[in-house]
């Protein structure tokens, strides 16, 4: 890589940092800072915590607290459910609530994530990524109350974390898979906490076990967790590819549904090319018989995006069919979604058409929230900078960190964890390498693409020609990012941002 690209590389890193140290305390990490708030911990424990609530995160993580005594228990609980909070600081107040309770820290956290406001999706699954990060052995200490909790609590996130922390704890699948089985819909609450386990080959000893769910299971919804957990499993990415094509071609509801957002995250490279021709058609067969106003509904979009895919892993020639017949059926969809524990969207470029409908559709399947913003050409590093200067606003509903510049063309809201967003606008007519990017503050640097603009979509298909990489200066290699395996001390690592 040149010298001059690496400059330009270190200096907008160094600009969102800068940036990312300006952010609002209620949601940014806090800065390391030393003990010196002295909060009245003798008074009322809601007054405590009301006091506690008004403070910023920076405050909080200042206020002096005793791991030993009870009476900073309000203390130690804000700093483990604050929105935003670091993970050290989490880790710090779930050791001390449980020496104050007599109890694991894995339990304290379980607790916290049924008591977290049910809308806060993003540390929920911090939380969970906290829990699942516990030694085994921790895990194993706490079997009994984590099973009373994935059959009794009322919580589904909990249920769904103290099932996969059960399986962690095991190293095997047997024996929570019998708990599940027994419990009213404890294989549903199993099924969705299985992408959560972090180690790869004990989520690989379920397939097993969700392989036949995927074909039949006792009720739709078990069925429609066994579709989306199956592409969270390695190893028999060939065997999950034709499973939920099945299911794809046969079934209907929230099993097809759930069907096209797991097979397209199954790596492209992985999918069996033979099988690829025959899937493409059974999607526009549904497309077809989908009533023209009902084809921008969200799972038509899904299915769009998985024909444009399968359109991309065809050979060139029967891939342009595909594509030329889905853009007579529908509006030019993009479905772009966050890598889990990575910091980055799944796709590094898209290509739109000239003065075209467009509809983006960010699927959020990572830990924290994440926006899409789309930029004039050349304005990735500006837009990203100016965000990470921004206050957040009072309300987080509003559009976050979004800069007030006309080189801000479109924008979504802050997309939290397990949501989406659309964003349809007219595609600009002056073709050219726009730009994408996540705004929160610290995220641009590996959170961007391009969106490639040009006045014939059908001929540039034709003779594809990569864009440029608005950080390298070089054609982007390829289009797609795979999500690739990570460790839990990798995921840890990537929360401290």
């Amino acid at each position: 890589m040149p010298p001059t690209v690496i400059i330009q590389i270190l200096a907008a890193v160094l600009l969102a940092l800068a940036g990312a140290a300006t952010v609002g305390a209620a949601d940014a990490p806090a800065a390391p800072v030393s003990q010196t708030l002295v909060i009245d911990v003798n008074k009322n424990p809601r007054i405590v915590k009301y006091q506690l609530n008004r403070l910023s995160n920076a405050e909080l993580a200042s206020v002096v607290r005793k791991p030993g005594d009870v009476k900073y228990k309000p203390v130690y609980e804000t700093l483990l459910m604050r929105k935003g909070m670091e993970k050290k600081y989490r880790e710090e107040a779930a050791g001390a609530l449980a020496r104050m309770d007599k109890d694991s820290p894995a339990l304290e956290i379980l607790n916290a994530i049924g008591a977290v406001d049910a809308e806060d999706k993003a540390t929920q699954r911090e939380l969970v990524s906290l829990l699942l990060a516990q030694k085994p052995a921790d895990l194993a200490s706490q079997k009994e109350k984590l099973a009373s909790l994935a059959k009794d609590s009322d919580s589904q996130v909990v249920k769904q974390a103290a099932y996969a922390a059960l399986a962690t704890a095991d190293g095997k699948p047997d024996e929570v898979w019998q708990l599940a089985a027994q419990s009213d819909g404890g294989l549903k609450a199993l099924l969705g906490g299985l992408p959560w386990i972090n180690d790869a080959k004990l989520r690989e000893a379920f397939f097993p076990k969700v392989e036949p769910l995927v074909s039949k299971a006792p009720d739709p919804a078990t069925q429609a967790a066994a579709a989306e957990a199956i592409s969270a499993i390695p190893g028999h990415e060939a065997q999950e590819f034709k499973l939920l094509s099945q299911v794809i071609a046969a079934g209907k509801g929230e099993a097809r549904d759930a069907a096209v957002r797991s097979i397209r995250r199954i790596p492209a490279a992985k999918w069996p090319r033979d099988q690829i021709p025959a899937l493409a058609k059974v999607v526009l067969n549904i497309i077809r018989q989908t009533p023209a106003n009902d084809r921008t509904a969200p799972a038509v979009l899904q299915t769009v995006q998985l024909g444009e895919d399968l359109a991309g892993a065809m050979p060139p020639a029967r891939g342009v069919v595909i594509r030329r017949e889905l853009r007579e059926l529908a509006v030019r969809v993009v479905a772009i979604r966050t890598l889990r524990e990575q910091m980055e969207y799944d796709i590094r470029y898209f290509v739109v058409q000239a003065g075209k409908p467009v509809e983006i559709i960010l699927e959020n399947d990572d830990f924290m929230p994440h926006n899409i913003v789309i930029g004039a050409p050349g304005s990735l590093a500006e837009i990203g900078a100016a965000a990470g200067m921004m206050q957040p606003p009072a309300d987080m509903n509003e559009k976050a960190f979004i800069p007030n510049s006309p080189k801000v063309l479109h924008s979504t809201h802050l997309v939290q964890p397990d949501e989406s967003a659309t964003l349809s606008f007219i595609a600009p007519t002056t073709p050219g390498q726009y730009v994408f990017l996540c705004t929160f503050p610290g995220h641009w640097p590996k959170m961007y693409g391009t969106m490639l603009v040009v006045p014939d979509l059908e001929q540039w298909e034709a003779n594809p020609k990569p864009p440029i990489d608005p950080f390298t200066k070089m054609p982007f290699t390829s289009q797609k990012n795979e999500a690739h395996p990570i460790s839990p001390g990798e995921a840890g690592a990537e929360h401290q941002h």
